[in-house]
């Protein structure tokens, strides 16, 4: 198994993103558990897109060249055609056969060395409302949103423990520093995240849905949405 660096090489348009990304933006997948440097934030809509492609990447490919397409695939793009940022998938370095906490304490020293941080500034401000078609400045509805472990387990391959969590602001996917959120919990977490930062009528199922379990039958974390209230 491998550790990953997936960065930003190029952008070529206008990233819709607020603050948009640039080259040189990035974060780590290590043992299956994602990481983003300090100040530093992913795009949801670019990070749905690449998902399938990392945890093969993450792993030995036995086929030949020839025989599996894996071996040729190193870019990704935001699937937003007025922005297509480009995001390169590279081999860091290859993990040892570690398991538990050993494994966990290897990835979280692990890549920092050459980690561009963005500047808090440029992460925190608020976003100016669009204007409505009338001329008349839009009222911003997009809650923030905070998905936090509700309920460890012992037997989470993660490791994931009450408390942890990551932010949705906007767009823009954020894991506090020296933490990690396991992949596979936020793949089921992701579909749901854009409906729940919008209004929805009373009837809706969404309104009274807001905690989501893990799909590794092993582990059973449960996961709770809730709004991120915290001034930025």
């Amino acid at each position: 198994m491998y550790e990953l660096r997936i960065s930003v090489t190029k952008v070529l348009g206008t990233c819709t993103a607020d603050p948009p990304m640039s080259p040189g933006d990035h974060f780590h997948v290590c043992d299956g558990d994602l990481t983003i440097p300090d100040g530093g934030y992913i795009c949801v809509w670019a990070l749905q897109s690449m998902l399938p492609l990392i945890t093969p990447k993450e792993r030995e490919i036995a086929e030949a060249d020839n025989d599996d397409w894996m071996w040729r695939v190193h870019h990704v793009q935001c699937p937003d055609p007025k922005g297509r940022v480009i995001f390169r998938i590279d081999r860091v370095r290859k993990l040892e056969k570690t398991h538990g906490s050993a494994a966990r304490a290897s990835c979280a020293t692990a890549g920092q060395a050459g980690d561009r941080p963005k500047a808090p500034e440029a992460v925190c401000h608020d976003v100016a409302p669009r204007p409505s078609p009338a001329g008349e400045p839009a009222q911003k509805t997009l809650r923030d949103l905070r998905v936090v472990v509700e309920r460890g387990s012992p037997t989470c391959t993660s490791g994931m423990a009450a408390g942890d969590h990551f932010l949705l602001r906007d767009g823009r996917l954020y894991i506090p520093p020296g933490r990690h959120f396991c992949l596979y919990a936020l793949h089921a977490a992701l579909p749901l995240l854009p409906a729940k930062q919008r209004h929805v009528e009373d009837w809706d199922w969404m309104a009274e849905d807001h905690t989501i379990i893990c799909p590794d039958p092993a582990g059973n974390v449960i996961l709770r949405i809730g709004f991120d209230d915290a001034p930025r």
